[in-house]
């Protein structure tokens, strides 16, 4: 047998086979989990969030529009799980007075370099400057934090957020550019 299409699976479960929504959990249930962690730094808030966004991508699998792809529609989902819970948290959103100005894209990779692992000294430099990019991204303000995580750790096209977030997709790019900028401020004493 084929491996069925995330389309074909939810054809499936509209016509009453509910147990193929399992092969959707199956297939998301890690990408999703890790997105959600990233955004709330808390494995069992996480473990609930992502569960809580499994349940409502299946209530409202009848609402699911295919023109979209799947994964696109569940990150969605899974983004406003988190604003709600970060709302229930009474953590609230802000925005920096930075310029917007025109964006050279940089990836979130630059910030570590990658030929930084030939002698001992530099793989444990390396470990400190993730684990404090880790910390940075987890200190920035939620919207940053979003698009972020969309795009550096979850592999997201600057559409593919704007689809997410519900963001024009200049708007995604001055967050990415201010959120870059921020970590590359925080970040700068590793960077030299």
């Amino acid at each position: 047998m084929t491996e069925k299409t995330d389309r074909e699976i939810i054809f499936e479960v509209l016509n009453g086979n509910r147990d193929f929504f399992c092969f959707l959990v199956k297939k998301y249930e890690r990408p999703i989990f890790n997105y959600i962690f990233r955004m709330v730094r808390s494995k069992p808030d996480a473990e609930d969030l992502a569960q809580d966004t499994f349940v409502k991508a299946f209530s409202a699998l009848n609402k699911y529009d295919d023109s979209y792809e799947f994964s696109t529609w569940i990150y969605r989902i899974a983004l406003n799980v988190c604003r709600d819970y970060f709302r229930k948290k009474k953590i609230f959103f802000f925005s920096l007075s930075a310029p917007i100005g025109d964006e050279e894209e940089s990836e979130l990779e630059d910030f570590i370099p990658q030929d930084s692992f030939h002698n001992p000294d530099d793989v444990l430099l390396n470990q400190e400057l993730r684990s404090n990019l880790e910390k940075a991204i987890s200190e920035l303000p939620i919207k940053f934090r979003e698009v972020i995580v969309l795009r550096h750790l979850e592999g997201l096209s600057y559409d593919e957020i704007s689809t997410v977030t519900g963001l024009p997709v200049g708007t995604v790019k001055t967050y990415l550019h201010r959120a870059r900028k921020k970590l590359q401020d925080e970040l700068g004493e590793f960077l030299e």
